[in-house]
Order: C-alpha cells, then structure tokens, then sequence
C-alpha cells in the first residue's frame, strides 16, 4: 500500500514512500451495537455533542433532509428541523449551546446556527458564497467547510475566522473535495477526493493553512473522521472486494487496521469524544440507521 507524506517548509517538497499491512483485530459487530433510530427514512451524518452524551444526525425522507439529536441518558430523540427546508450536516458549536448545519433556505446551500436556547435560526457568517459540511475543532474561533468556488466550479475547503472575519480557500484540487473534518487541536484537516475517470476516492490532509501533508490515494476511502486524540482517522472503504467496512490509520499514514467485517453498508463513521464507542450509519431491511457500538477495551 502506498501512502505519500508531503512536506512544504521551503521551496521544494519532500515526498516520503513506506509500506504498511492492515492489522486485523477483534471486529466491531453489529449485532452488539445499538440502533438509536430505527426511524422511516436513512439517517447518516452523525454526530457527537463534546460531552459524549448526545449525537446529532440527519434523516432523509422523500428527498427531505431533517436534523434530531439522540439523547443517551433519556433514551429520547429531538425534532430540530424546520419542515419547509432541507436542514442538513449538522455539528455541535464548540459551544455546546448552538447547531450548525448548512440548509437551502435562501435557495442555496449555506451555513446557518440554530441557537438551542432562543430556538432561533440565522446564517453563520455574512458572505456570498455557497457552502455545506462545516466542521469545528475544539476553538470556536474557526470553522472549516466545503464552499463552492465559482471560478472552477468545483468544491473546495474554505475556512472562515470569526475574529478577524477572514474567508480563507485552503485547496485547489482539480476534482473537487468533500466533507472536511478537523482535528482536536485545530491542525489537520481531512477530506475526500472522488476521481470520476478512475471511479475512485482518496483522502487528504492538509494544515490549517493549506499545505498538504498527506495523501492515501490505495484505500478507495470515503466518510473521513478523527479520532478524539487527533491522531487516528477512521474511514470506510471497499478495498477488500467486500461491501464497505470501517478502517483506521494513523494521520501518519501507519497502523492500518480494519475494524469491521459485517458485510453490510456502513457509512460516517465517528468516535466519541471520550473514546469509549464509535457511531456509524448501517444499511439495514429499513434503510440505513445508526448503530452505537461501545470499543470493547475502552
């Protein structure tokens, strides 16, 4: 397998070639999670309040997207959207207090805050510009997320300072990028890259200015997450001819390991913050749901 480590401090890059097998471990079974939805509909993108103690997710029914949050200690599930827009990709503010997600309520992809106290909806930041899949580390000084650049007609990763009120375009990708996650400590970010002529899909990691660091182009990988120590990514792949299964590999691109083998569709798969169990959306007889498995060495 073939990772590729990429270094820009000067003007040159470093381009460092290794090897790593995939270690087989005690697979994550399915029928020890929990199905926390079991809803009319695919429910996929989930994710974890800071605390570990609820978890956002979408639902998808007839082409209408909509957003909940699962509470553990009740065992009860909120209704958050508005019906007469598609809510989509919702995330925890740093805060805890506020959502963010991106809708079409202006017509066009954008990032609104749904404060959970007022109940109250406005957009995230004032610019002209259309985006979706926002994605915060612990400092809620930043927000990173796919933004549409009009000049290629491509998505790429942007960043947008609260503090300076400064829009940044990190990539430049000739294909296009999706679904930006960043890490813990606010340094890396990962993200896919889908290859329509090669019907394939990397990632890659760059730092929060833009520069790449890593590229694993062999995994046809998709639904890139970290780990909450931001070391680990966790993805799902094909690459074993088999339906899509969860996978993790160190960010420096060693430490490969598969962690599922259920033979099912499975789809976004994130870690709790405090490490004890990983989410992830499952295709099951009613569409896909979302399944809580606990690690069994937490």
């Amino acid at each position: 397998m073939l990772f590729k480590l990429i270094t820009r401090r000067w003007s040159f890059v470093i381009i460092l070639f290794f090897t790593s097998s995939i270690v087989f471990g005690q697979y994550l079974e399915i029928i020890d999670g929990q199905n926390i939805t079991n809803m009319i509909g695919d429910e996929l993108s989930p994710k974890w309040s800071y605390d570990s103690k609820s978890l956002l997710f979408q639902s998808n029914v007839n082409g209408k997207s909509n957003i909940f949050i699962y509470q553990f200690d009740k065992d009860t599930t909120l209704y958050l959207s508005n019906s007469s827009f598609n809510f989509r990709n919702p995330v925890w503010h740093p805060d805890g207090d506020k959502i963010i997600f991106d809708s079409n309520i202006k017509g066009a992809d954008y990032l609104y805050v749904l404060d959970l106290k007022t109940k109250k909806v406005k957009p995230l930041f004032d610019r002209t510009l259309n985006c979706k899949n926002p994605a915060f580390s612990k400092s809620s000084r930043q927000v990173y997320f796919n933004g549409w650049d009009e000049l290629t007609n491509r998505w790429e990763v942007y960043s947008y300072d609260f503090i300076y009120d400064n829009l940044n375009k990190l990539t430049d990708s000739k294909l296009g990028v999706s679904d930006p996650d960043i890490n813990s400590n606010g340094k890396l970010i990962v993200y896919g890259v889908s290859n329509p002529f090669s019907e394939s899909n990397n990632l890659e990691i760059i730092n929060w200015y833009g520069d790449k660091i890593m590229l694993f182009d062999d995994f046809n990988a998709r639904d890139a997450s970290w780990g909450p120590l931001g070391l680990k990514v966790f993805f799902v792949s094909s690459m074993d001819g088999e339906k899509n299964e969860v996978y993790s590999i160190w960010k420096d691109g060693s430490h490969l390991e598969r962690l599922t083998k259920n033979n099912v569709g499975e789809a976004n798969p994130v870690v709790s913050p405090d490490g004890s169990k990983i989410a992830m959306s499952v295709q099951t007889e009613k569409g896909w749901d979302i399944i809580i498995i606990p690690f069994d060495d937490y």
